[in-house]
């Protein structure tokens, strides 16, 4: 798979002049993905692993320029040696830090620094941004790299890049939306599985957890996690456990989908092999209400905290509660990101955003009942990318 630029360079630039920022630094797995579209060892987080001698916990950054002729590049740990070069990277200029990896035979071996910091402290330097504003991921930057960062950056601003990057990953490219739709085909696919074919009576939440595992692998995607409940037990929670499968229960399913680096998060609270109590039946429809309205509403000028206060009436109306005070957010790399359905966000949905709406509510005796929906925000409204039925006995 070739890498790819997911984003508009240009977009990019305008944002930091916006802010003053003269380089973006991102180390995070979410933004160093979406930067530089390749992943290390799949599946696997680098922020918890010791490097081969111990010394420091993998890191790495990806940088990016306002100016985009200074170039951009890539710090990489000496544990990610040849990932960005043979899965094809878009950013060109790798530097690597921490142990060599001695090849047996080659004539050059690698050139690597003792820390990160060193080798992008060095990289800055020579591209002329050690005495600009350097923009980092504040609320994540561990602060051994930022103490290291003031010593050897000494004339440098530190400013937050959560800011910068956020409003870039905002706005889906074409491509991210090609993905998007994918892994809401695949996620939708599945969980029509589940209703269909897969649930047998007597079966325990941990075995649905085995099925997803092996129904997402089948479709060249991953299954990264679930949110299940059997019956009453919804209501208190809706991790998998030992609860078995009856009929007549509400099987309340939310999964994520992972492919080719994006998610798509969806639920469905549905009856399974016989009639629900009429509690589950009430709960099922003022949430289906919810979810068809919300989704009507959902279009570019729509404010957020609008569309939250809307489904709050809608909760009164029905005489339910929300479980959570929100109503909805938006994913792309990760499952929660801007924008959020909450009360006080205020910027209007644009064309090109990520709305999940999500109204959810547990109810005693009955269950938990949520229908989650993937939707993109397009000219005149929003397009639904999750696709599996809805209503409460669709499979019955």
């Amino acid at each position: 798979m070739k890498g790819v630029r997911l984003f508009d360079y240009d977009r990019l630039s305008r944002i930091m002049h916006k802010s003053g920022a003269d380089v973006v630094l991102a180390h995070t797995k979410p933004n160093l993905e979406y930067i530089t579209d390749f992943e290390w060892m799949r599946g696997f987080d680098k922020s918890n692993f010791l490097n081969e001698v111990g010394s420091a916990y993998v890191v790495s950054f990806a940088g990016l320029p306002q100016d985009e002729a200074k170039g951009p590049f890539y710090v990489a740990a000496s544990t990610e040696t040849g990932y960005p070069e043979h899965y094809n990277c878009w950013i060109k200029d790798v530097r690597y830090w921490g142990p060599v990896f001695h090849v047996q035979g080659r004539r050059q071996q690698m050139d690597a620094a003792e820390t990160p910091i060193a080798r992008l402290a060095q990289v800055l330097k020579e591209k002329g941004l050690d005495r600009g504003k350097i923009a980092v991921e504040w609320r994540q930057i561990e602060l051994v790299y930022y103490e290291q960062m003031r010593e050897l950056l000494p004339h440098a601003r530190i400013v937050d890049a959560e800011p910068i990057l956020t409003e870039l990953r905002m706005f889906k490219s074409d491509e991210e939306v090609r993905r998007l739709r994918e892994v809401c085909r695949i996620t939708s696919e599945v969980m029509d599985t589940v209703y269909r074919t897969a649930a047998y009576e007597g079966m325990t939440e941990w075995d649905l957890e085995s099925y997803l595992d092996v129904a997402f692998a089948q479709r060249k995607s991953r299954h990264v996690w679930t949110d299940v409940a059997f019956g009453p037990k919804g209501a208190t929670f809706v991790g998998p456990t030992d609860t078995r499968l009856e009929r007549g229960h509400i099987l309340r399913l939310d999964i994520g989908g992972w492919s080719e680096g994006y998610v798509c998060d969806m639920s469905r609270s549905m009856a399974w092999g016989g009639k629900p109590v009429e509690a589950a039946r009430r709960a099922h429809a003022a949430i289906y209400r919810m979810n068809r309205e919300l989704a009507a509403a959902v279009r570019p000028g729509a404010v957020p905290s609008d569309l939250y206060r809307m489904v709050m009436r809608i909760f009164e109306d029905e005489g339910y509660a929300s479980l959570t005070p929100q109503a909805g957010h938006s994913l792309g790399r990760t499952a929660h990101e801007p924008p959020f359905l909450v009360a006080g966000y205020d910027r209007p949905l644009e064309k090109g955003m990520v709305v999940v709406i999500e109204p959810t509510m547990r109810i005693q005796g009955a269950g938990s009942f949520n229908i989650e929906d993937t939707t993109l925000v397009t000219d005149e409204g929003c397009e639904v990318l999750s696709t599996t039925p809805r209503e409460l006995e669709a499979y019955l």
